[in-house]
């Protein structure tokens, strides 16, 4: 069983809740602090995951541990407990570049954990993949 790092110091305890469920029911452990050694994930049972909409105060570390956790080849999972409010905001940059979304309703969840890609919006809907831009050599 693999770890699922939770990367939200601000979420309710009814969503702590719900992420502990959702992450255990995938197979994974949940842990709410970030190893400060990168160097110990495991990119192949371990992965990171975020309760969105984020609060403000979260986009900082969202941001660090989804560039970190993508450099150390490990998924990152952004889930959309609820649809957008106006206390959140909406898809953290870095989630937008190294991480799938999905929402908490879709059929895809347990999939998207063990490793499908899926980029839905709050509610389901489908959003466009992002696009990496690369550098031509």
């Amino acid at each position: 069983m693999g770890n699922a790092y939770i990367f939200n110091d601000h979420l309710s305890g009814a969503d702590r809740d719900t992420i502990d469920a959702i992450v255990t029911a995938a197979g994974f452990h949940p842990l709410y602090a970030v190893p400060p050694d990168h160097s110990s994930l495991d990119p192949d049972d371990d992965i990171g995951v975020v309760g969105l909409p984020a609060a403000a105060e979260d986009l900082a570390t969202i941001d660090a541990h989804a560039k970190a956790f993508a450099g150390a080849g490990v998924r990152v999972i952004a889930i959309w407990l609820h649809k957008e409010e106006t206390s959140g905001t909406g898809i953290p940059d870095a989630i937008g570049k190294y991480g799938v979304t999905v929402d908490i309703a879709s059929p895809q969840l347990s999939n998207t954990l063990k490793g499908g890609d899926v980029w839905e919006e709050a509610g389901g809907a489908p959003r466009p993949a992002p696009r990496t831009k690369r550098n031509k050599c």
